[in-house]
């Protein structure tokens, strides 16, 4: 999970300096791993850039994206602008989406028809009123990791609006949602014990149902991040306990099977073979195209020694815009794990 791999941010429930609880897990995966092509650097200096740079959700048309930039003691979701998105090809210079800031959010996750956007954010759970605001330094009351939505009015955007229990699950902390066509929202579970679990919220009849565990992720295996396919037919998440000896996030993803799920198969790509996965990968988010899967990624061009003073020059240059070991985006083409079944 993005924040909690990058950050010194810790697992909230009631302030912000509450400690986060890791388990290890040595569960098996029910598939074989499928080999891809090496992932790409996505916009490098302009979305990859020297911070930590997590997924983006794109808008229905491709022509807007947010995602969280982070340093190593807080987070923020930034956009590009539709007006200015696309100019000779690049994307314009990220800005602070209007609703974040006051706090640290993260992990924005659009409606597939664009209509809401769905965030995490550590904030209290009654918004603060000048009575209940207190003074610089003081402890802040009812701090929580929780679901946020916004919904898009005109050019911009609504208030801040705390989804209801039903998907913000009472005693949990809650993780980086993602929105299925239906409405129906996936999201990480973690409770006080650091037991990570993926849940799904429906929605019917105009509300949010209680959020249920998602039958394949028991809490044992570490599971967080889920991103749903529009259409419900497959989930990729990532998980740091269903690879015995390795502790590190990882890609996985399980197709829809009748009302249940299919096994669970991990995405290992060119570059990422067992025992050298040394990179983390997490945050995964879906293109436009529902076929492309961007995601956060510590991993870094590989350089081979000796090399000619030209190279190392080229090699600085790269460090300097954002091959320097921080979180970057990432993609890959995500057919070789759909094809045979969707």
């Amino acid at each position: 999970m993005f924040l909690q791999r990058r950050l010194v941010l810790p697992l909230v429930f009631t302030t912000l300096s509450a400690t986060a609880c890791f388990a290890k897990s040595t569960q098996e995966t029910a598939t074989p791993a499928l080999s891809a092509p090496a992932p790409e650097i996505f916009a490098p200096g302009e979305i990859s850039g020297p911070a930590n740079d997590g997924a983006p959700t794109f808008s229905p048309d491709g022509n807007t994206l947010f995602f969280t930039r982070t340093t190593a003691q807080w987070t923020v979701i930034v956009e590009s602008h539709v007006e200015s998105h696309k100019v000779n090809g690049h994307w314009s210079h990220p800005v602070v989406a209007p609703f974040s800031g006051e706090w640290p959010d993260s992990s924005p996750a659009m409606s597939p028809d664009g209509s809401y956007l769905v965030f995490q954010s550590t904030r209290p759970k009654v918004p603060l009123t000048d009575a209940t605001r207190p003074k610089p330094g003081e402890p802040i009351p009812g701090i929580v990791s929780n679901l946020w939505r916004v919904d898009r009015v005109g050019a911009g955007w609504s208030e801040p609006k705390r989804l209801p229990d039903a998907v913000n699950v009472v005693g949990q902390s809650i993780w980086k949602p993602s929105i299925a066509a239906d409405g129906t929202i996936y999201l990480t579970a973690i409770d006080k014990k650091g037991s990570k679990r993926l849940y799904s919220s429906a929605y019917k009849d105009g509300a949010y149902q209680d959020a249920q565990p998602l039958a394949f992720s028991d809490g044992t295996t570490m599971d967080v991040d889920p991103e749903i396919a529009p259409d419900g037919s497959f989930l990729v998440f990532v998980s740091a306990g269903r690879m015995p000896g390795n502790t590190k996030d990882h890609l996985f993803v399980v197709l829809k099977k009748g009302e249940g799920w299919g096994p669970v198969t991990p995405i290992r790509y060119a570059g990422d073979e067992k025992p050298y996965s040394f990179s983390t990968d997490d945050e995964p988010r879906l293109g436009p195209d529902h076929r492309t899967l961007y995601f956060s990624s510590d991993r870094v061009v590989p350089v081979h020694f000796p090399r000619t003073h030209e190279q190392a020059q080229k090699d600085l240059e790269r460090l300097d815009l954002w091959d320097n070991s921080n979180a970057n985006v990432w993609f890959i083409p995500l057919s070789p794990w759909l094809k045979t079944e969707l």
